[in-house]
């Protein structure tokens, strides 16, 4: 790093005219960096090193000469290097948490550079595909999870671009997603499927659904139903991703405290490519179809808070196939699995019962 910084300043600052600059030369008392040449400085080890030297670091302590130079932007990266292993860490965390229930987590080679992370219990009968909304992780099935284990098989997924899944596509598309999808089923040994999606997840599930009604013995879909008027509804959707809290109004009916951690992450989620490229043209398209063709029993879970999609919007996709049924949940919005997991559990179940599986 010092000869690299060395170099910087003597070609690009003072055009060669120092031949003679080491790590030891006075960079201040020189005139060396004046006000032009600092920012110019500043910007190079923001882009070369990933290191922001903050505003109270700019003193001549700092910038002394080049190994003092060179000793603060090791550690502003040990520091940056420290934030981003504490942000994985802490999904990371919550997977551990999964697994001190006995819930395993894995992460499955899906072929053409994709790898899925997924939750998994062991029980008994089809497997259950837990697909979750979009940004949301595998761990948003956690209770679920924990109230199935030992009765059903079943994997919660991350979708690609969340989670702790790993993919080079940063901006897949829905069609993406259900390749990808498709890819990590092809991998499983159980290929009786009971597909149960949230929100955006549903779009997934019903096209798995279309193509693969022999291997699907059930579809459920909450928190999704019939979009006619997708433009609209999409403007609404991104206006409310604009503002965190304004989201989670929309989303629950008991939203949780707005906390600076909880910003941080909706912020977060809500600015990845992934989450604004999965409803591209082709998808918005698509929304208003995505029922047709779909032969499968299917159960619709509808929150009656729900504000992203109406309880009524489950009920008119009903309508639209031979053999499915709504049920609503009180007090329950965009997130019936969350805010009302044993009841969303019971509902599944029974449903499941009654198509004898």
């Amino acid at each position: 790093m010092i000869e690299e910084l060395i170099d910087f300043i003597n070609n690009e600052l003072l055009e060669g005219a120092a031949p003679d600059l080491d790590q030891h030369t006075p960079l201040l008392e020189l005139g060396i960096l004046n006000s032009l040449s600092m920012v110019r400085l500043l910007a190079h080890v923001d882009q070369r090193y990933g290191a922001k030297i903050p505003e109270h670091d700019i003193t001549p302590v700092y910038f002394e000469n080049i190994e003092t130079l060179a000793a603060l932007i090791n550690t502003l990266s040990a520091k940056d290097e420290m934030q981003t292993e504490q942000s994985v860490s802490e999904l990371e965390r919550l997977v551990k948490l999964q697994e001190s229930y006995g819930i395993q987590s894995e992460l499955v080679d899906a072929g053409e550079g994709f790898k899925q992370h997924v939750l998994r219990v062991k029980g008994d009968g089809p497997l259950w595909i837990l697909l979750p909304a979009l940004g949301n992780p595998s761990t948003s099935w956690s209770s679920t999870l924990r109230s199935v284990q030992g009765r059903h098989n079943a994997v919660a997924l991350d979708l690609a671009g969340f989670g702790l899944s790993q993919s080079a596509n940063e901006a897949p598309s829905y069609v993406d997603h259900v390749e990808f999808t498709l890819q990590y089923l092809a991998t499983l040994e159980e290929q009786e499927w009971v597909l149960v999606a949230n929100s955006a997840g549903s779009m997934i599930a019903t096209e798995i659904a279309r193509r693969f009604p022999e291997k699907v013995k059930a579809l459920v879909c909450s928190g999704f139903g019939l979009v006619e008027d997708v433009e609209n509804w999409w403007g609404d959707l991104k206006k409310m991703s604009s503002n965190p809290e304004q989201f989670l109004a929309a989303a629950y009916y008991h939203p949780p405290k707005m906390t600076p951690a909880l910003e941080s992450l909706l912020d977060d989620v809500l600015s990845r490519p992934a989450y604004h490229s999965f409803l591209d043209d082709y998808a918005r398209q698509s929304i208003a179809k995505t029922f047709d063709g779909v032969m499968v029993p299917t159960l619709f879970v509808a929150g009656n808070h729900d504000q992203i999609i109406p309880p009524e919007w489950s009920e008119k996709a009903a309508e639209l196939l031979d053999n499915a049924s709504v049920t609503r949940l009180s007090r329950c919005g965009h997130f019936s699995a969350s805010e009302r997991p044993e009841e969303f559990v019971w509902v599944v179940e029974d449903f499941l019962n009654r198509e004898a599986m």
